[in-house]
């Protein structure tokens, strides 16, 4: 597998197991579904994606440049494997104390949202990202080694850390859209830890390859 591809994967992975975790998207996802059907679901997340969208341009174009040196990579590498053991090990405290749990319990709703009804909800999308303090702490740390790692291999590497990151938001929140949405309830409290502490092992895995990496360096 070459680097690009082990950046889109690795990124999914993340990002994959941040969306899971029960917070301010999840909750909005659910709450505009049940009240206004599927579509809903998809203009949060694409809401999502343009604010993100912005984020790794401003990385690419600005930020980056004032951490072009071996000890701002270490230090960014370091924290990012920090807070991705961190995430892990959080994950797998709760479920270990029965303190996660996602309630699915909605009925079938379906209206139009019409053009404005899409941009309200779009914006809504933008403004619970900004509004979430764990996400500006995930750009800092998680989101800055990977871009990091990703700007060594210029544009590819870019965008195929951030098509991974988009694509986990994209499946997870309209998996969770689609339930909500028909009423389906073969996804259940075990199948939905299950994946978390699957999630949670690979983010061990990944945060201390990225301070061994670096360390190493």
């Amino acid at each position: 597998m070459n680097e690009t591809a082990q950046i889109f994967f690795g990124s999914l992975m993340v990002a994959f197991t941040g969306a899971l975790m029960p917070g301010p998207m999840l909750t909005l996802v659910i709450t505009s579904v049940a009240q206004k059907g599927f579509k809903t679901a998809v203009f949060i997340v694409i809401g999502h994606s343009v604010l993100e969208l912005l984020i790794v341009a401003s990385f690419y174009f600005g930020v980056l440049k004032y951490l072009d040196n071996a000890m701002a990579v270490k230090i960014i590498s370091v924290a990012g494997g920090a807070f991705l053991i961190y995430m892990a090990v959080s994950i797998i405290v709760s479920v270990a104390r029965k303190k996660i749990k996602l309630d699915l319990d909605s009925k079938k709703i379906t209206q139009n949202l019409g053009t404005k009804g899409a941009l309200v909800i779009t914006g809504k999308g933008i403004l619970i990202s900004l509004a979430n303090p764990y996400w500006y702490v995930w750009w800092m740390t998680i989101g800055a080694a990977f871009m990091v790692k990703s700007v060594q291999h210029s544009y590819g590497g870019v965008a195929s850390f951030y098509t991974g990151h988009i694509l986990a938001d994209f499946i997870w929140y309209l998996f969770v859209g689609f339930l909500i949405s028909t009423g389906r309830r073969f996804f259940n409290q075990k199948v939905y830890i299950g994946i978390l502490i699957s999630c949670s092992v690979f983010l061990l895995y990944l945060g201390i390859r990225f301070i061994a990496g670096f360390m190493l360096s």
